[in-house]
Parts: C-alpha cells; structure tokens; sequence
C-alpha cells in the first residue's frame, strides 16, 4: 500500500511541476511575461510595442480602461492647454492618481511643446470622474506653432513618456496619441510678429 501512495504521490508532484518547469524554461529570459498578459506588462515596463492607441488592458480576466481624453482641449491665454481625461476605477478599492508625466510634442516634428501635470483626485471603487490635465506652452513652442503650422487651424499632438501613477499602479507608455489640438487665433496673430 505504501509503494502505491508513494507512486501516487510522485505522480501528482509531476503533474505540477513538468507544466511549470516547461513554462519557465519557454520564459527564462523574459520572465515577467511568465506572470504577466504581454501587454500589460509592456505598459508596466515602459516596453517598445506600439501601444498609442490601447485604450482597454485585459488583466487577470479583469477589463482595465486606460484614462482618455474626454472632452476637446481647452486652451487659455497664458498658454496653457487643458485636457480633460475620464477614468472608472476597475477595482473593489479606492484608487489615487497621484500623478501624470509626459511631454506634449508636435506629432509631425516630434518638436517638444511643454511639460504636463495633473490635479491629483481619489477614485472610490467603480467610480467615474474627470480629472484635468495641463500643459503649458513654451515660448519655443509657440515660435514653432506660428512657423512651422502657419495657415493651419490645428496641431497634432502625442505624448512622450507617458506615465500615470494610480495608487501603487504606475501605467508607462513611450507615446500616447492625443490627436489634433486646435490653434488659438493668439498664437496664429503671434507669426506676423516674428
């Protein structure tokens, strides 16, 4: 009876550690991807896919809605640039984005238009909000909008860098695209001036 438990029980070990062994050695040199969906690992990362434009992340079989862009931006005379971004909390917890880092750059030139930061706000589970995000202009980029977008009523824009910090989350991302951006008539008049 005992050659028999002892052989059952070396089966059953077997049977759990031949799969995980395979696994790991299919993973050894990239082993977050291991525990890890590909994609939300990326994002973790920082990784170089392109992943401009994913907005839903699938992790653990949970559905998680990356903040977008809401509203259109709103840009104010001190040349600062608004975006209004909605996010839902996915989780049975409240969720804090403490912080968003990126720099806005001209899609076309890759020209840097400014630093962005954020109003820091707490999120309770399954709750909806806005939350704002600016921008300010840099003299530079005013000068590059009026010469080098003369005549056009718009700029594309992307992040670069991008990193939104939830709670003990931090979501990085090398580019986000924003889209087109209107140009204020402020800055249009500003290219008779140079």
């Amino acid at each position: 009876m005992s050659k028999v438990k002892l052989f059952l029980t070396m089966i059953s070990i077997l049977i759990v550690v031949i799969p995980i062994t395979v696994q790991v050695i299919i993973y050894r040199d990239n082993p977050v991807d291991l525990i890890l969906p590909p994609t939300f690992a990326a994002l973790l990362n920082g990784g170089t896919d392109d992943l401009s434009t994913v907005d839903v992340v699938d992790f653990a079989g949970m559905s998680f809605s990356l903040p977008f862009l809401s509203e259109e931006p709103v840009f104010f005379q001190n040349n600062t640039i608004k975006l209004i971004y909605t996010f839902t909390n996915p989780l049975d917890g409240k969720i804090t984005i403490t912080t968003m880092d990126a720099k806005m750059v001209c899609t076309d030139h890759k020209f840097k238009l400014g630093d962005t930061f954020i109003e820091p706000a707490t999120l309770e589970p399954k709750q909806t909000i806005n939350f704002n995000v600016y921008c300010i202009l840099s003299t530079t980029a005013i000068e590059h909008i009026a010469t080098h977008h003369q005549g056009q009523d718009s700029i594309n824009t992307e992040f670069e860098n991008f990193s939104v910090d939830l709670t003990d989350i931090k979501i990085i991302m090398p580019h986000r695209k924003l889209g087109s951006i209107q140009i204020p008539q402020t800055i249009l008049k500003h290219q008779t001036l140079i």
